[in-house]
């Protein structure tokens, strides 16, 4: 019982002090604003409420044990740990995950697998960091709606072209007079969103035809050749050809991605339930009358699911590429919203004057593809039964 304390409380304390720094990063990143001529009208009040949020943070992670013997407490913290994923830190969520079930596993004295893989990811270092950046460009840019003024993003800045980076413009302006530090913090949420909701289009679907390829005998051969010939089309000039067709916005754009992403994560699947349905349980589950849907549902997804997790994080990565490379050529979303391809794209005609332009926005895109490869290799270790 000790060490089972041990090991929740490790796994807490970690992911509260990586919750406490991301909001650090964030308001002392915030602060920068300070230096403009004037800030967001809810700045302060935003400042305020992040400074309050990361106190009560720090206090709930490192005083939980002393709260768990309050019901009333315990739903409070729940409350609070949710509300405060809503800012874009993940690690709330985590702590709130880690809570319930230590919980959960100790009422029961069972084996805490959560626990088991926590402390697996956390031998990696360079995840842990990735996941922190990941988590702070996504919590800037939820709360840079309250904390920058987004409209030194959109609207044009006659009076300040092409400026140097200074304390009043960390990455100094664009063509347009646009700041480009916070076009960049803008630019987050909408790269994010594309990229995360095109890859889960992309599961969703690989996964439904990778396991009625892998489970259907009569099925397989033509779900197959049919997912086939998408993938002998590479991925970049299928979503060229999607958003020339159809024109160039968000939904063609996600739809575009999304598309030519289904068959590698199809193969996986199939090659997941070929494996898995050759097993004894689910023999078992067949002679005991069990139905089709039901071995899929309850038998062979849970247990084909951990090489899709990996491939999930590690293809969000390589969405991003083909976003930001969609839209350096002008393909991906209008040319006057903040993504960070159009960013990049402006930046390039500027390389020989102004290089900042281009050089901000391409170590953000590669920080940002870095970190989910990262992240990703330590999930595909974590879940390796192989490796120990």
């Amino acid at each position: 019982m000790t060490t089972q304390f041990s090991k929740r409380r490790h796994s807490l304390y970690l992911f509260t002090i990586c919750a406490v720094i991301t909001y650090i990063l964030v308001i002392l990143t915030a602060c920068l604003n300070l230096f403009k001529g004037y800030v967001a009208d809810t700045f302060y009040i935003a400042q305020t409420i992040l400074i309050i949020l990361t106190i009560v943070i720090a206090i709930i992670g490192f005083s939980e044990n002393k709260l768990k013997n309050s019901p009333a407490l315990r739903w409070i913290t729940y409350i609070i740990l949710i509300a405060a994923t809503l800012t874009g830190n993940i690690f709330t969520l985590l702590m709130f995950v880690s809570i319930i079930r230590y919980q959960r596993t100790s009422k029961y004295n069972i084996y805490n697998s959560w626990e088991a893989f926590v402390s697996k990811v956390k031998k990696n270092k360079i995840a842990i960091v990735s996941l922190v950046i990941l988590t702070y460009f996504l919590t800037l840019s939820i709360t840079g709606i309250f904390t920058f003024d987004t409209t030194l993003a959109t609207q044009n800045q006659f009076d300040s072209l092409l400026q140097s980076p200074s304390l009043a413009h960390p990455f100094g302006t664009d063509d347009f007079g646009r700041d480009l530090f916070t076009r960049l913090v803008v630019g987050t949420k909408l790269t994010y969103f594309i990229s995360i909701v095109a890859v889960v289009i992309s599961v969703i679907f690989g996964m439904l035809f990778g396991m009625l390829a892998g489970y259907f005998t009569k099925a397989d051969n033509t779900i197959m050749r049919i997912l086939d010939i998408i993938f002998a089309i590479p991925s970049l000039l299928l979503a060229v050809a999607i958003i020339a067709s159809f024109g160039a916005s968000t939904t063609n754009l996600i739809i575009a991605l999304s598309i030519g992403n289904i068959p590698s994560f199809a193969r996986t699947m199939r090659a997941n339930v070929l494996e898995v349905k050759r097993t004894e349980y689910v023999d078992a589950a067949r002679i005991t009358g069990e139905s089709d849907a039901r071995i899929l549902w309850s038998y062979i997804l849970p247990n084909a699911l951990a090489s899709m997790i990996v491939r999930f994080s590690l293809n969000i990565g390589v969405v991003v590429l083909t976003t930001s490379g969609l839209s350096f050529l002008g393909l991906g979303v209008a040319p006057e919203v903040p993504e960070w391809g159009n960013v990049l794209r402006t930046g390039s005609n500027y390389l020989e004057t102004h290089s900042n332009l281009a050089i901000f926005p391409g170590l953000c895109i590669m920080l940002l593809v870095l970190a989910f490869n990262f992240i990703g290799d330590a999930v595909r270790d974590a879940l390796d039964p192989r490796i120990q």
